[in-house]
């Protein structure tokens, strides 16, 4: 795995997987979730990761402006600059791997903005993991999260508007959220892992053409320090990919 910065100014961190053994000449880019559901789901996306490239997959994993290692704070960027981060995201890995054809894993809210870019861009498989199309269902998954906090941490939140679970985010943050709303994906192959507490089944089956539930709970509302492990899951999502 080599650690980098791309993009505008070399402000995003990146970490590339490397195809072994034979390589595919395929890259797959994995669009994480953002803000708290990313920090507990960092763990097994490297286990994706390493997997994909384990087969032959040139792989790259990033971090979003405002979050991770990326540059900047996460009151300073909006949903636009993180779709646009994707698109480098995309560019960069096309560029680095010289792959023909490009894969897309997306987790959460990232499926909003891996339909935009599928709208652009030519993916090849565009594998969802409980994905949430639409601003205001993660809205409302943000502000559950936030409800079952301890008290004193909630004690603590100045504007329930522009913080959510330790991240402030910018001015307008909850307009532009809620103005994401669903739109048609554009993918060779489409398909969904949901995991046993998936709120958005019939809305997930309306865009992808194969859909596996699995019985398991991600627990995305937990606190964030906690590591999501789904070994279901990201089986799943490899065979989904092979």
């Amino acid at each position: 795995m080599e650690p980098f910065y791309f993009g505008k100014n070399n402000s995003l961190f990146g970490a590339f997987h490397l195809a072994e053994g034979t390589p595919r000449g395929h890259g797959l880019l994995i669009a994480g979730p953002l803000l708290a559901e990313g920090i507990r789901a960092q763990f097994a996306l490297r286990q994706i990761a390493n997997r994909c490239a384990a087969l032959g997959y040139d792989v790259l994993r990033f971090d979003y402006a405002g979050l991770g290692n990326s540059v900047g704070k996460t009151c300073d960027a909006s949903i636009s600059d993180w779709t646009e981060n994707l698109c480098e995201a995309f560019d960069e890995l096309r560029n680095a791997a010289g792959s023909k054809t490009q894969s897309v894993v997306a987790v959460r809210f990232a499926a909003n903005l891996a339909v935009e870019l599928s709208r652009k861009k030519s993916i090849e498989n565009l594998v969802f993991w409980d994905p949430l199309f639409d601003g205001q269902h993660w809205l409302d998954h943000l502000r559950e999260g936030q409800r079952n906090l301890p008290e004193a941490w909630l004690d603590s939140v100045e504007d329930i508007d522009r913080e959510f679970m330790g991240h402030f985010m910018c001015t307008g943050f909850v307009d532009e959220l809620v103005s994401r709303h669903p739109a048609t994906p554009r993918a060779t192959q489409l398909s969904a892992v949901l995991t046993k507490d998936y709120k958005h089944v019939e809305t997930v089956q309306s865009v992808a053409t194969e859909v596996q539930r699995i019985d398991a709970d991600c627990l995305w509302q937990g606190i964030a320090s906690e590591v999501l492990y789904p070994v279901e899951v990201i089986n799943a999502i490899c065979d989904r990919l092979t």
